[in-house]
């Protein structure tokens, strides 16, 4: 008998965290008005660190797509003259995804929920050495609009954006 109620709340949470996943999905603007950057330069970077990475072209931003694969999410878009796309798997399990634009370059992320937030741990290798890490996290407010909240981390830089992304279409 104990075996049916514990099935029953498995069942309920695993619909309701599906459908946490679903609340991102369609397509996003971000609004460039409400871009927030900071970026922070260390005195003594490495000799042997990486270039900072470029800004996109005057904080261009094309559309972002989200959607739906099972229980992963797909992203693509976002930053002008980007074309990867990046995938999230909330469950936790570690993904990857090449980065068409640097050759031998591959973003491996994990996922989680925290506090109804989706938090996704990134590193950025090329070459198989590590060139950047961060952390998105991603809320959706009370009026509808996305909240990412975004720490990029290098040898040579750390940057902390905040963008807010207006939904088109679902």
């Amino acid at each position: 008998m104990r075996i049916f109620p514990a099935m029953a709340c498995l069942f309920l949470a695993t619909t309701l965290h599906a459908q946490k996943v679903q609340d991102f999905c369609g397509t996003w603007h971000i609004n460039p008005d409400k871009v927030v950057s900071k970026v922070y330069i260390p005195k003594t970077p490495p000799d042997s660190a990486p270039p900072i990475p470029p800004p996109p072209p005057d904080h261009q931003y094309t559309l972002e797509q989200i959607r739906l694969s099972g229980r992963i999410l797909k992203i693509s878009g976002g930053e002008a003259g980007s074309t990867t796309v990046y995938t999230i798997d909330p469950s936790g399990k570690e993904v990857s995804d090449p980065i068409p634009d640097a050759p031998g370059s591959v973003r491996t992320a994990t996922s989680h929920w925290s506090d109804g937030k989706l938090v996704t741990e990134w590193k950025m290798l090329r070459n198989g050495e590590l060139f950047m890490h961060g952390t998105d996290t991603r809320s959706l407010a009370p009026d509808g609009q996305q909240i990412v909240e975004r720490v990029i981390e290098s040898p040579r830089h750390r940057a902390d954006v905040r963008l807010v992304l207006e939904r088109t279409t679902k």
